[in-house]
């Protein structure tokens, strides 16, 4: 076999392996990629929906949303959270919490790049009221924590 031949069939072999890599799911552990309406490297939380530009966005975890405000209403973020997006560049998971400093239970978690919209979350219609079948209208605090095993979304 000529050398030339030899080397479109590797090039072959490789660009077909190549192909089957990335049709196969591997791409899945590049780097996150950034959630929806949310800056890269951060954890963003919505009044509303993630289309809505009323959004506060968290760059590590806070104890306390009850100093935080959303850009376009100024309206607190306690307990008004609706919808969430993940752009961690670094594979961080962002988890809601009913109270402060991570109590209350687990409302729900986002995976880097990923995002949660208002109609994915049970909701009430009351925030904070505390009830356990809602989750929308809850968050209280934002843990972000490195790669889990509980299912986020």
């Amino acid at each position: 076999m000529s050398n030339i031949t030899g080397f479109r069939k590797r090039t072959a072999a490789v660009l077909g392996a190549t192909a089957l890599i990335v049709a196969g799911g591997v791409a899945t552990a590049l780097p996150a990629s950034a959630g929806p309406n949310c800056p890269s490297g951060y954890h963003c939380v919505f009044s509303a929906s993630i289309a809505n530009n009323n959004k506060h966005a968290f760059f590590s975890s806070d104890i306390d949303f009850r100093n935080d405000y959303f850009d376009v209403y100024g309206n607190v973020v306690n307990d008004d959270v609706h919808a969430a997006s993940n752009s961690s560049n670094s594979g961080y998971e962002s988890h809601y919490y009913r109270d402060l400093n991570y109590g209350g239970g687990l409302l729900f978690c986002v995976n880097p790049g990923s995002s949660v919209d208002s109609w994915q979350l049970p909701d009430d219609g009351i925030d904070g009221n505390s009830d356990s079948d809602s989750k929308a209208g809850e968050a209280t605090s934002l843990r972000v924590r490195s790669t889990t095993t509980i299912p986020c979304f």
